[in-house]
């Protein structure tokens, strides 16, 4: 009989970042496991579906999420920053809550592709670590989280965002149609600066990205880079500029999109990585503990000057300005450096990633 494997996590909310993340999850659990029936929590179980080719349940419907996990086999807590209460309490109840009951039912959990944290209560602390001590494998995709879950019991192993394994991607001809020379644009062409941002900056920060997009006006055509249109959408109107969107449907629209770009100025996790991905130059502004993890390995593996900035603190013009500018300048030699540690990354995390297969296949050999 095959087996049923129930993944949740934040699906479903057009968050493209998670989304490519979970394609990477299910393409190697099809390649493990190739008749296993794949059952996916969404908040749109119709266009998950669709995107991932896989059955999809309503993540809010519990009736149905018992039934399911009734004949289940195995239940996976898939890549996320998922365990955290910075967001909500009730946010983390829920992942903690569901990966519980699978345990009642005495299905293996296992959680690949996780960041943990913030944990900023103690009793959040606690729940997270018991928890994580009763699951079969907990793949997390930093040094952090992985020294916190060996530290309070947990069976860990290090990995990487699993959205660096997004299978390559042919970037369309530019919108304007102009072909792309290596280390820069045609003569009288302006670069593009890809704008990456989501909720959290302060009406001062706001002001001051104005002022940094109209000062590049004339070298930079800006295009925002929406990984989660709902949220990040409202952030554009607060800059009250005229920026062309890129309307995703999907991870790979967003991949194409980053490949037209020049420099990318990203504040979500994910834009940095696609832009790795991409080999495009970037900088970012940093609201969560994650992006400056992953920022910081980039620069551990090269000589890549990642450059960052809290948005807790007031944003400086001249800064972003010169560093874009310098960015832009550099780009031939920083795009050879990106593509290193593309490598290493993509290699770090596959390695990662195949020896949570194999455990999740010994499990389901030994229990079939």
């Amino acid at each position: 009989m095959a087996p049923t494997l129930v993944i949740a996590g934040y699906y479903g909310f057009g968050n493209w970042g998670d989304e490519a993340a979970l394609a990477v999850l299910i393409r190697a659990l099809r390649s493990t496991l190739p008749h296993a029936q794949l059952v996916v929590l969404s908040n749109a179980p119709p266009k998950t579906a669709q995107l991932h080719n896989t059955d999809a349940l309503n993540r809010w419907n519990l009736f149905e999420i018992r039934h399911v996990l009734t004949r289940a086999s195995a239940f996976i807590l898939g890549p996320g920053s998922l365990l955290q209460d910075a967001t909500s309490t009730r946010s983390l109840l829920y992942y903690l809550g569901l990966l519980r009951w699978a345990q009642r039912y005495k299905l293996p959990t296992y959680l690949i592709g996780q960041g943990i944290g913030p944990l900023r209560s103690r009793r959040s602390q606690r729940w997270v670590a018991e928890t994580l001590q009763r699951a079969r494998l907990v793949l997390v995709r930093d040094r952090v989280s992985y020294e916190w879950a060996l530290t309070h019991g947990a069976r860990a192993l290090l990995g990487e965002d699993l959205a660096l394994l997004m299978q390559a991607l042919t970037p369309n001809p530019s919108p304007v149609g102009e072909p792309q020379e290596r280390g820069g644009r045609q003569a009288g062409v302006r670069a593009r600066l890809g704008l990456s941002l989501r909720p959290g900056l302060s009406p001062r920060n706001i002001a001051v990205l104005r002022s940094v997009l109209c000062a590049l006006s004339a070298d930079f055509e800006g295009v925002f880079l929406s990984f989660q249109a709902d949220q990040d959408l409202a952030v554009l109107q607060e800059l009250s500029l005229a920026i062309p969107v890129v309307e995703a449907q999907s991870p790979d629209d967003l991949l194409r999109a980053m490949h037209s770009v020049d420099v990318v100025l990203g504040m979500r996790l994910h834009s940095v990585v696609f832009a790795l991905i991409c080999g495009v130059p970037f900088c970012a502004l940093s609201y969560d503990p994650k992006t400056e993890s992953f920022l910081r390995r980039v620069g551990e593996i090269c000589e890549y000057p990642v450059q960052w900035w809290s948005v807790s603190e007031t944003l400086n013009e001249g800064v972003l300005v010169r560093q874009i500018l310098e960015l832009y300048a550099q780009q031939s030699d920083l795009r050879e450096c990106l593509r290193r540690a593309r490598t290493i990354l993509q290699t770090a995390a596959q390695r990662s990633l195949d020896e949570a297969m194999r455990v999740i296949a010994s499990d389901l050999a030994l229990t079939s």
